[in-house]
């Protein structure tokens, strides 16, 4: 049995933290806290991306987000109209991400990090971008004891 949910924001990082929340909220009973941080985690990096980098902080544009319970894996599809991530951004994040010389600043990474966060946080992340819509999907198996 699948259990679905739709919810809809404006492009607006105000309203990222409630739908992260109604995330959680939906995946409460399928899995324990650390595994619902790292939910949270994801959605948050995934849609401030949209807003921030595919609409460039622009207000009025459309973020949905689609929420799939399985019995074995909660699945998230965030969709949008922004422009597309460049090919192969998801897949060509460095090894690891956050390994930088701490005393040489001029090394650290620019940005990256969200999707290397969203990376580490869920079990399966895809994109694909066609006829100006954009689906990120974001998996996270449901581990049993």
């Amino acid at each position: 049995m699948t259990a679905s949910l739709k919810l809809l924001i404006d492009s607006d990082l105000a309203a990222v933290a409630t739908l992260a929340r109604a995330v959680r909220s939906a995946c409460a009973g399928m899995f324990p806290v650390s595994a619902l941080d790292e939910i949270e985690i994801a959605v948050v990096e995934a849609i401030n991306n949209v807003i921030t980098h595919g609409y460039g902080g622009r207000r009025g544009r459309d973020v949905e987000l689609q929420l799939y319970l399985r019995p074995e894996e909660a699945v998230i599809e965030i969709i949008d109209h922004a422009l597309p991530m460049q090919p192969g951004l998801i897949t060509g994040i460095a090894e690891d991400p956050f390994q930088f010389n701490l005393a040489d600043r001029a090394s650290w990474p620019e940005g990256g990090r969200g999707l290397a966060l969203i990376r580490l946080n869920m079990d399966h992340v895809a994109y694909c971008s066609r006829s100006g819509e954009n689906r990120l999907r974001l998996t996270k198996k449901r581990r049993r004891a």
